[in-house]
């Protein structure tokens, strides 16, 4: 199978008893990692690095700054949820998207709001 056909299957796959395809998961997953990115990004801005909850991201800020951190952690996620849609893990994107919605966009858009 060529890379190019390979690559329409992929875009074309629908989600599991959905007429969606599979490639909006991935996209609304980046998405809301772009948000929280630039959500966490004004966080941090605005009332410094200890509002970080993730040890490892604040530590990685501390060390190389936050822009730098959050480009290559929100790069790397959008990297693994495509690999998932490679393996057409679409519901695991799918309750990702969710988890990161409640559990960072949401709460950041109310601490900055």
């Amino acid at each position: 199978m060529s890379a190019r056909h390979y690559a329409r299957v992929l875009a074309t796959t629908t989600l599991p008893g959905s007429t969606t395809r599979g490639i909006a998961a991935v996209a609304l997953f980046t998405a809301v990692q772009f948000a929280d990115g630039v959500l966490t990004m004004a966080g941090v801005a605005r009332f410094g690095l200890a509002v970080e909850s993730n040890p490892l991201l604040s530590a990685a800020m501390t060390a190389v700054g936050a822009g730098v951190t959050l480009s290559v952690a929100k790069a790397i996620a959008v990297l693994l949820a495509t690999v998932l849609h490679g393996l057409r893990c679409h519901l695991a994107i799918v309750l990702l998207t969710l988890f990161y919605v409640f559990a960072a966009v949401i709460p950041w858009a109310s601490l900055l709001g």
